[in-house]
């Protein structure tokens, strides 16, 4: 078994539930293991752990998956992109002063704005009910969560790129090729400096959008993108360093 994947016993340990229980969250799709061939059994990968014990992913996450659209908690949802530079403005200013991080820290502010930016500019006008983004941050944690509910990569992309035929071949043309230089064809030509970044430094980044999710550690030189059960309205990242 590789070192990055837990049994279901030891999984049930870190989180604080029972085996049962793990059981019952992968069937209703609330929170899903790996089944390895032949035998079925469930392992879980230490990255979706990590994920699920963060409060404020969590809190993106069911915003995100929800049915029906409900403007996020007041702290952290930015409305529109003004309010989202305002308050990375501040998250800029409060991370300049933890140390230890200074090598990276202005490329952690770049990422964030990329990323949040790319929400404003490519759903501006075409949001699916709640405009605007959740932008939450913990740096005793050195996490940053990001989400929207808007139309997703796929959709976006597949305005330059109609040939595209799933949201997993969306994420991985957002994070390797250069789409347009044209707005709004140009979603995700940002990405690629944010997979830079993520890999030339010690960070890790998440992404999620619809079903496909994307997983990137510092060093790696592929993209690790998995088809997911449980779809989100938009795009979720989860930002560590």
């Amino acid at each position: 078994m590789k070192s990055d994947l837990l049994s279901i016993n030891q999984a049930a340990k870190l989180i604080g539930v029972s085996i049962d229980t793990l059981r019952r969250w992968d069937k209703s799709g609330k929170f899903l293991a790996i089944r390895k061939h032949p035998t079925g059994n469930r392992y879980y990968r230490k990255a979706d752990i990590e994920l699920f014990l963060s409060d404020l992913y969590r809190l993106a996450k069911d915003w995100c998956s929800n049915e029906k659209g409900v403007e996020p908690a007041s702290e952290f949802y930015c409305p529109s992109s003004d309010v989202f530079q305002a308050r990375l403005s501040t998250f800029d200013r409060q991370l300049a002063k933890i140390k230890g991080i200074e090598k990276i820290y202005s490329l952690v502010v770049a990422i964030v704005g990329e990323i949040g930016n790319n929400s404003f500019d490519h759903n501006l006008g075409n949001w699916r009910d709640v405009p605007g983004i959740f932008f939450g941050y913990n740096l005793a944690n050195r996490q940053v969560i990001l989400a929207d509910r808007g139309q997703g990569i796929l959709k976006t992309l597949k305005r330059a790129r109609p040939e595209l035929a799933s949201h997993a071949d969306a994420l991985k043309v957002s994070f390797t090729e250069i789409v347009s230089g044209r707005a709004p064809e140009a979603r995700g030509n940002g990405l690629k400096f944010v997979r830079k970044a993520v890999v030339d430094n010690p960070m890790k980044l998440f992404f999620q959008t619809g079903d496909a999710e994307l997983y990137l550690n510092s060093g790696d030189e592929e993209l690790n993108i998995n088809q997911t059960g449980k779809s989100i309205q938009g795009c979720i990242c989860s930002i560590n360093f």
